[in-house]
């Protein structure tokens, strides 16, 4: 590992209407203890959340402590360019969802040369919900083929977003779920049902393992997979 202490790098959006309160916190509230986290986002310095995720979740007591006692994390984020080339430093990568990392972070050079950093060094690459979309475009410059090609793959589903659109009136530059189906040649996996939580660990031979969650719901089961896969413990035992 980068440190005796895990290192995580989170990034999140810094285009409206921001990143998802509990994609973050909740994580967050899961990994903290046992982890050194850094927070990123796009362009730095303050990169706020959703304010409609804030609302929603404003019962959530993780995200209600979360945003109450945790606003000097995003209000003084690094820049994620600023992370280039610093794998080394880092365990794992984790992009967190909302709308906002589809105007910003997600198909950016920026975001495509981090990746494939932490990538060549078999770092863990791990998102949620739209921040799973990171991935979906990025190939292996050694051999032209999508580094998430065989990978099982979840993120925000497209029966999710069309369900979501009449209350945020948000048109995506694309849809996640079938560009993460395309990438992985088919292995784009979804919960049974919209909204429910669904995490995946997925392995490959040559040494990658990639994490993600599909939507809100998935934050704490991302987070105890990541803890899982860093210390080769089940969380809480």
């Amino acid at each position: 590992m980068a440190s005796a202490k895990p290192a995580v790098l989170m990034v999140i959006s810094s285009h409206e209407p921001g990143w998802y309160l509990p994609e973050l916190a909740h994580p967050f509230e899961i990994l903290e203890p046992s982890c050194r986290i850094t927070i990123a986002s796009y362009l730095g310095s303050n990169a706020p959340p959703d304010p409609k995720s804030v609302d929603v979740f404003k019962n959530d007591e993780i995200c209600a402590r979360f945003y109450e006692t945790k606003q000097e994390l995003w209000k003084n984020s690094g820049k994620l360019e600023d992370f280039k080339g610093r794998a080394d430093e880092f365990d794992v990568i984790c992009f967190i969802g909302g709308y906002g990392p589809m105007f910003d972070v997600i198909d950016s050079k920026t975001a495509e040369e981090v990746i494939l950093d932490f990538y060549h060094q078999n770092k863990l690459l791990t998102g949620v919900c739209h921040g799973s979309a990171a991935y979906a475009h990025v190939k292996n410059p050694s051999n032209g083929k999508f580094i998430l090609d065989g990978h099982k793959i979840v993120g925000v589903s497209n029966k999710e977003c069309e369900l979501l659109f009449p209350s945020t009136g948000i048109v995506e530059p694309w849809s996640v779920e079938t560009e993460l189906d395309k990438a992985t040649g088919g292995k784009y996996e979804k919960a049974q049902n919209p909204f429910e939580g669904h995490v995946v660990v997925s392995k490959s031979a040559d040494g990658r393992t990639f994490i993600t969650g599909q939507n809100p719901a998935s934050g704490l089961e991302l987070g105890k997979a990541i803890y899982e896969e860093l210390f080769g413990v089940s969380y809480g035992a």
